[in-house]
């Protein structure tokens, strides 16, 4: 925390980052005039390529001292509102539906964008249900063995060892018997064709349920790869597939109602957010930073503090 009134001060520094923070928050002039505290001409001639032809030094220490208490707010340990792990959406519904036909013994592909809620959907699916079982993949599971390693630990079996066909036999083993069976592979796209093969085979061996999860890239591996035998198998058997590239707009909504956003121009805005790379993921995200600002206030949430917390966690990744 500094005073800037004796400090030294980068006016180009302090202008490039107001037309930035500009951007990112998606504010106009005179809505940022009134959290600086300069007037809105005279802002938004600071903030131009020209610049403002009076004492630009006063200007730079006004911009400095926004800027500093936005950093300030960011660092406030306050508690937003508690939240459920789960929370109901209609694109979670549809997921959730999708995962029931698979219950019953059919493959489906659901490939979504980032932070959609695919991932907590089944998650909460698998807490709610018997039989159900979710592996996540990754770049270093591509492989059929080390892929059959992630399924069984899904099935309570640590640290499994033995050839594929083995392995493949205990996890047939275990589903063959079971009452609707449900394997969910999460993280799909990063499953090698073999391995895809390999998934293929436990359904047409013992009808167990399979749910592929993952990006939009998973659907076009089955798409664009259905010309190969393996993937032409697999993708003759999915029943069912949810393809989203982006949340719905109720969606957003369902966020805002369980963050207990009241406000319109908030809601509004979030729905921006949303829509944005990051989904619902970064919509939580900028909700919480901009609950702590607005207590920090001690003043409802509103639009200006989900502005300012966006405009913060927009200057880094918000969601892979």
């Amino acid at each position: 925390m500094n005073d800037p009134t004796n400090a030294p001060i980068d006016i180009e520094e302090m202008r490039q980052w107001l037309i930035d923070h500009r951007a990112s928050s998606q504010q106009s002039w005179s809505e940022m005039a009134k959290r600086i505290d300069i007037p809105s001409g005279t802002l938004s001639q600071f903030g131009s390529i020209k610049g403002y032809a009076g004492d630009e030094r006063k200007l730079a220490e006004k911009v400095y001292r926004y800027r500093q208490l936005l950093s300030e707010q960011a660092k406030i340990d306050i508690e937003a509102p508690e939240l459920p792990e789960y929370f109901a959406t209609p694109t979670s519904d549809q997921i959730t539906s999708l995962l029931t036909w698979a219950q019953r013994g059919r493959i489906v592909v659901i490939a979504t964008g980032a932070g959609l809620g695919k991932t907590k959907t089944a998650e909460a699916y698998k807490a709610c249900f018997p039989n159900v079982f979710m592996a996540t993949m990754s770049p270093s599971t591509a492989g059929v063995n080390n892929m059959q390693i992630e399924v069984l630990e899904a099935m309570g079996e640590r640290d499994a060892v033995g050839t594929p066909q083995k392995l493949s036999r205990r996890i047939r083993d275990r589903v063959k018997n079971m009452s609707k069976p449900l394997i969910v592979i999460d993280e799909a796209q990063h499953v090698s064709e073999k391995a895809i093969e390999e998934i293929r085979s436990w359904h047409d061996a013992t009808g167990v349920g399979i749910a592929l999860l993952g990006n939009i890239k998973v659907m076009q591996q089955l798409e664009g790869g259905s010309r190969s035998a393996a993937f032409a198998q697999l993708y003759s058997r999915v029943s069912m597939r949810l393809i989203r590239p982006l949340p719905l707009q109720a969606d957003a909504d369902a966020l805002a109602e369980a963050w207990k956003v009241e406000d319109d121009a908030a809601q509004a805005y979030l729905r921006k957010i949303v829509m944005m790379p990051g989904g619902l993921r970064g919509g939580t995200m900028a909700l919480e930073l901009a609950w702590m600002i607005a207590a920090s206030e001690r003043q409802p949430l509103a639009k200006e503090h989900l502005q300012d917390a966006w405009a913060q966690l927009s200057q880094r990744a918000v969601a892979a």
